[in-house]
């Protein structure tokens, strides 16, 4: 009896512990301690002792500084009272909000940082990007403008305000900008620059009633190339007010809604170009520039007023493959091409590419038109699928030859034929979503004495040839862009 006793005794408590089991308390809130048992990762001149310390949350990585410029304070009158404040740290909250609403809604925590240019190192994968602003003497000497070319040129990015939309702040500005790179372009980002349409799409904002030369509602944004990407941003009215929630009596600001939207596109465009600012930084070199021609098929680059070079390593990698693939005896070198001081017959072949507006004067026009009526042969892609560029030359083109006609090319055209058998291409995934119907084939020929000597492509063949990812570009995969180049190459030296 005692035996069957102790075995239910036995059993009953089991029933107890696993019951008591299914109801145990949650688990404690974690510490986030450490233990001191395993090996630190470098070698210590003694045994650690075991210990068991607080961790601590990683910082979230920096995205913007604030540069800190001046020599001292600003002062105001305003109703009376005399404020003063740093003319750079105007709106001191307003980095912060927006990095705020970025990680709320990509749910991706950045930091902003202050500090004056001789306290950075310069290199932009630690700070991706200088934001700039203030009111007035927005000066900086020879060595800090040479700092800041030298950050931008390495992959960084600049963004530069006109606080309240300043009118002296943004001459300022402009004449920093035009300092450090007088051969380039400040202009106006196009409806289609991939900045309005990053994040958000963006065709029209509002602007505080004190701004009266936007009243179509039009985003205005300027911005300076470097390579493909837009690297220099300058507000001409201000955004940061708008960021921080706060617009000063008379300011000439983007309101705050669309302040919050541009700030988050902002953001979306240098993260997504950053890698390819890496890439520009180092761009491969043409080891055979200097070398006489000797016969040699040499690519020759249109030059203009404007961004005339957004993939400068795209030639280069083309003359690889061409070299490689086919019979064209290839000089490794690249030659500017100014229409106005160079002969033309000495390059068989001419490219021209761009994002945006450019203009031929009418003895370039008769040049171009001698040199394609002499057997020349000339090709042009609009860089990333740019709007502005395809009616540039469509227009250009015609100024050339009124008479002639850019015709979308056959698939039985020799082009797709010359070395690679081309049947259809594919387009980019943004290509895809952005344009509705895109044809197999994507170029376009005009036939000069009886032969197509002018090849256009709406979309992108440059950006391929480059082998590094364009977000957001309208163009052609980098496989079928390669395939493409070098049909085109074979085709104008055999044809």
């Amino acid at each position: 009896m005692s035996k069957r006793f102790f075995v239910a005794a036995v059993l009953l408590l089991l029933c107890v512990s696993f019951a008591i089991a299914d109801f145990r308390p949650p688990r404690a809130k974690p510490q986030r301690r450490k233990g001191g048992e395993a090996f630190p990762p470098l070698p210590l001149p003694v045994t650690p002792v075991r210990r068991t310390e607080k961790k601590r949350e990683p910082s979230p990585p920096t995205l913007i500084c604030r540069v800190m410029h001046g020599k001292e304070p600003r002062r105001v009158k305003y109703e009376g009272e005399t404020y003063t404040f740093w003319d750079w740290n105007t709106n001191p909250g307003a980095e912060r909000n927006l990095l705020k609403r970025m990680a709320s809604q990509l749910g991706q925590p950045y930091r902003k940082i202050t500090s004056p240019l001789s306290k950075l190192s310069g290199d932009p994968a630690e700070v991706p990007i200088l934001f700039i602003s203030g009111h007035e003497n927005i000066e900086f000497s020879a060595k800090e403008l040479a700092f800041l070319k030298k950050y931008v040129e390495s992959g960084g990015y600049l963004w530069l305000e006109a606080c309240c939309g300043s009118e002296k702040a943004y001459k300022e500005h402009r004449a920093n900008m035009q300092a450090m790179w007088p051969d380039r372009e400040i202009y106006a980002l196009p409806e289609d620059h991939p900045l309005y349409h990053s994040y958000y799409n963006i065709d029209t904002v509002k602007y505080t009633k004190e701004v009266t030369d936007q009243k179509e509602g039009k985003p205005y944004i300027e911005g300076l190339d470097i390579g493909c990407r837009t690297a220099v941003l300058l507000f001409k009215y201000g955004i940061g007010n708008g960021w921080d929630s706060y617009h000063d009596p008379g300011a000439k600001d983007f309101e705050i809604s669309d302040s919050f939207k541009l700030g988050m596109n902002m953001i979306a465009y240098s993260l997504a170009y950053h890698n390819l600012g890496k890439y520009l930084s180092r761009a491969k070199t043409y080891h055979e520039q200097e070398k006489e021609d000797r016969g040699d098929f040499v690519f020759g680059q249109v030059l203009y007023a404007g961004n005339w070079d957004p993939n400068p390593s795209a030639a280069i990698n083309l003359l690889s493959v061409v070299d490689a693939k086919s019979s064209v005896r290839v000089k490794f070198k690249r030659k500017a091409i100014d229409l106005d001081k160079t002969e033309l017959f000495e390059y068989p072949f001419l490219y021209v590419t761009g994002h945006n507006d450019f203009k031929l004067s009418d003895s370039q026009a008769a040049k171009i038109r001698n040199y394609l009526s002499g057997g020349g042969f000339l090709l042009a892609d609009s860089c990333c699928g740019r709007s502005s560029f395809t009616a540039a030359f469509v227009r250009e083109i015609k100024k050339v030859f009124p008479a002639g006609e850019l015709k979308l090319l056959p698939k039985e055209h020799a082009v797709y034929s010359s070395l690679h058998k081309i049947t259809s291409v594919e387009y980019t995934e943004f290509t895809k979503k952005a344009v509705k119907k895109l044809p197999p084939l994507p170029l376009y020929g005009m036939e000069v004495a009886g032969s197509t000597r002018v090849i256009f492509c709406p979309y992108a063949l440059g950006n391929g040839w480059e082998k590094e990812e364009h977000p957001f570009t309208k163009g052609i995969e980098p496989e079928d862009a390669m395939k493409l180049g070098v049909n085109i190459v074979v085709y104008s030296q055999t044809h």
